[in-house]
């Protein structure tokens, strides 16, 4: 068993600094989009468990089907508002996202980091990758992928972007456990990682993977 973590929309693979050695005791991986320099993608193997926070979630969920587990941080299963109301934002808000990365890909990217209380990236950003991440936040829809493993689902309160009511769908959707903190944001892997390790570590052994 491994886990496998990958980073949401203009981060990298820093953002897991806190919160991985707090899972120490467990082999872990990192994925590097590639938003600021070379992507690094490990291979992914039978067994995994997909540690997703924001958009990282639907990424890993759209490279690989057979996750053995599940751990979603500030995410969701839709990121655009539906009919219905299901997901995040309204699709004219992630228009104006790719018209100011269009305009200037480092001052969108830093400005976006920055709102989550991150330094800008040490590295030029890379406009073509983060236009597929925007792509990919518009237009996948995992609602249907959802179930057949083990889901935990951590969100907080005060996201400002994917709100608790989103985490709140993620998990009755997947079956999952939830955890909600009060406060955190949109970036409970650094600003609250004793929060987010106390809940994986019950699930990984309570599921005995």
């Amino acid at each position: 068993m491994r886990l496998v973590f990958v980073h949401g929309w203009a981060l990298g693979p820093e953002i897991w600094d806190a919160l991985a050695p707090l899972l120490g005791e467990y082999a872990q991986a990192r994925v590097n989009l590639g938003y600021f320099g070379a992507a690094e993608i490990p291979a992914l193997q039978t067994g995994d468990i997909l540690v997703g926070h924001s958009a990282g979630l639907l990424w890993g969920l759209r490279q690989k089907r057979d996750w053995a587990g599940v751990v979603a941080i500030n995410s969701f299963a839709r990121f655009c508002l539906d009919a219905h109301g299901r997901g995040c934002v309204r699709p004219a808000a992630l228009r104006a996202m790719r018209l100011s990365l269009e305009r200037d890909p480092q001052d969108c990217a830093d400005a976006f980091r920055r709102s989550l209380g991150i330094a800008p990236a040490g590295g030029a950003a890379q406009k073509e990758r983060l236009m597929e991440g925007l792509d990919l936040l518009g237009g996948f829809d995992a609602t249907s992928i959802l179930g057949g493993r083990p889901w935990l689902v951590l969100g907080a309160e005060d996201d400002f972007l994917a709100p608790s009511t989103a985490a709140r769908d993620l998990a009755a959707q997947s079956g999952g456990a939830l955890a909600l903190s009060a406060t955190g944001g949109h970036g409970l892997p650094w600003t609250a990682p004793a929060f987010c390790a106390r809940p994986i570590g019950e699930f990984l052994r309570a599921h005995e993977f």
